[in-house]
């Protein structure tokens, strides 16, 4: 209860101080509760060709049956406040999310436990040169979108927005910098001086409609380099993050530790283009990863996708998307390349990805797309709104690894399975039973295929250390999502 009064006591204040130093202030809100049933853990877990995999996507993980029903819920609080000649705005939200009922630090018995995450803090201004160009400065805890494949995510940095006409291309560009992690210093961290992890990426948007004299034309280019400086230590050709002084004394002071500085830069460079043709919305895009790897690799991967969508009518539309992660067919070479994301959500199907009845943020891919074997997604959707406050939607997914699953047994053989995932259905309905409140349900089924058999374990002994459960079923088990929840948005 103490916090309670706490956290009200805070908001007041808040509103208070906007109140008298800002012309205007908001309060908008999204809180959001759904009840899901599954027979899978989703996203298809890490193999590593020298143990056993260590999740599944089937109904059964070391003999344990993975059928589950459980509610959650997300509560996300935004307060912004700004001056009255918009110079100024500053922003503060809070989240609570994704918990689930009855789970420790969840929501128990009696909830004492502090489930608070502060996910937007920032302060944004005009500055007082250069306004022919809307230059503005934010700093904080911010939200940054590069493309809906690489990062969009909130992260602490600063960044230098505006906007500049050249010719008939409106242009808008965004650089920032992002601290991505960094740790106090110690006398064994200054040793190695590295320990901290930087972003910097730039953004250049084109507006190409009026060269082209269409209604939307849209390009798209971007970067990022990543220069990861944390400590890691190698043993037995595995690599950790030494995050801070205690697993650096656990880790790298331990006897036989051979602790050395990370190598890995890596860096993107990409482009995305949106027009509009003979009624056909098309979004084409492509994105390559390189740079240096840890261990004296290289990455060299790809993402291409593309989107075609056409609006029969106000009610019926119908979309097709295409999009393929390259995978690394020889994890022992000197090149990485299946497709990393920096920190994005990943969409597009139920089962998998975990589309749900609200967007709660649990599918964050910030690994490889779905793991080192790289995916092919193909996807047909029809949405059809057959009443205002009513919206319908039917997708069928074919799904595929770029490269071929494998699992390996005791004695270190591998054992190859085959690329293909399988197909699913997808169903989604949205009904807005009150202004602000919406009622949705999500439904998912996959038709397991070849591709599944290498994560589908039979029972076997219990995991531990020593030994692995490597004994694959031979025929992964069909899976399925559903998930009903209500939205309150204001």
């Amino acid at each position: 209860m103490r916090r309670v009064w706490v956290w009200m006591t805070v908001l007041v204040f808040v509103m208070w101080a906007g109140l008298a130093q800002a012309a205007r202030l908001e309060l908008h809100g999204q809180f959001g509760v759904k009840v899901q049933t599954t027979n899978s853990w989703g996203m298809i877990g890490k193999k590593d060709a020298q143990e056993a995999h260590i999740m599944t996507t089937t109904d059964e993980q070391l003999g344990n049956d993975l059928d589950d029903t459980w509610a959650s819920l997300q509560f996300r609080l935004w307060a912004t406040a700004a001056s009255d000649d918009g110079k100024v705005k500053g922003i503060w939200a809070m989240e609570v999310g994704s918990v689930n009922f009855g789970e420790e630090n969840g929501l128990e018995l009696h909830n004492e436990s502090t489930n608070i995450e502060s996910r937007i803090m920032s302060v944004e201004f005009a500055l007082p040169f250069g306004q022919s160009l809307g230059l503005k400065l934010r700093a904080g805890l911010s939200p940054y979108y590069v493309n809906r494949y690489l990062w969009n995510e909130t992260a602490p940095g600063i960044d230098l927005s505006g906007k500049v006409s050249l010719g008939k291309v409106d242009t808008s560009f965004l650089f920032f910098w992002v601290r991505a992690a960094d740790h106090v210093s110690s006398t064994a961290f200054e040793s190695l001086k590295n320990n901290d992890f930087d972003a910097y990426a730039a953004v250049l948007n084109f507006d190409l409609s009026k060269v082209f004299n269409v209604d939307k034309a849209m390009l798209s280019l971007f970067t990022v380099y990543l220069d990861d400086q944390r400590a890691v230590e190698s043993r037995g050709g595995n690599w950790y993050v030494v995050r801070n002084v205690t697993e650096y004394d656990q880790l790298c002071a331990a006897e036989g530790a051979n602790c050395v500085p990370s190598d890995s830069q890596p860096w993107y460079v990409g482009g995305d283009l949106q027009f509009k043709v003979m009624g056909f919305d098309v979004d084409l895009g492509g994105i390559y990863l390189g740079g240096d790897a840890p261990y004296d690799n290289d990455y060299d991967a790809w993402l291409v996708y593309a989107d075609l969508g056409y609006e029969i009518n106000e009610q019926l539309k119908v979309s097709f998307n295409w999009w393929w992660a390259s995978g690394d067919d020889d994890p022992y070479d000197d090149d990485v390349e299946n497709y990393l994301a920096i920190d994005t959500h990943t969409e597009g199907s139920v089962v998998l990805f975990e589309d749900a009845a609200f967007d709660d943020g649990y599918v964050v891919s910030r690994h490889p797309y779905l793991n080192e074997l790289g995916f092919l997604m193909y996807r047909l959707r029809v949405d059809w709104k057959p009443l205002p406050k009513l919206s319908l939607a039917l997708a069928g997914n074919y799904m595929q690894l770029d490269e071929d699953s494998y699992w390996v047994d005791e004695s270190g053989r591998i054992h190859e399975e085959d690329d293909s995932i399988g197909w699913e259905l997808d169903f989604y309905v949205k009904y807005e039973l009150y202004p602000g409140l919406t009622v949705d349900l999500a439904a998912g089924y996959l038709w397991a295929d070849d591709a599944l058999d290498a994560y589908a374990y039979n029972d076997c002994a219990p995991y531990n250390p020593e030994h692995h459960c490597n004994r694959p079923d031979d025929d992964a088990d069909d899976m399925y999502r559903v998930s009903l929840g209500v939205t309150y948005t204001f």
